[in-house]
């Protein structure tokens, strides 16, 4: 039975750590997107809210268009 809770245990810390990448990476996609730099924008996520520093993203940054060569 304890193996069981350890390896449920690894497995719940393993899923957190990839959704926290995946937020974390969201926000950077954003943040290039939009023409910031992207390592400002994670780290700012870090001491606000992910999810708080997409929406500063998408209401205070204007999306660049990217141009066609």
């Amino acid at each position: 039975m304890d193996e069981i809770r350890v390896i449920l245990t690894l497995l719940y810390i393993l899923i957190s750590l990839g959704f926290i990448w995946i937020l974390f990476t969201w926000v950077g996609d954003i943040a290039e997107r939009r023409g910031q730099d992207r390592l400002l924008w994670q780290i700012s996520a870090l001491f606000i809210n992910p999810f708080l520093a997409a929406l500063l993203l998408w209401f205070f940054c204007e999306r660049v268009e990217e141009e066609a060569e």
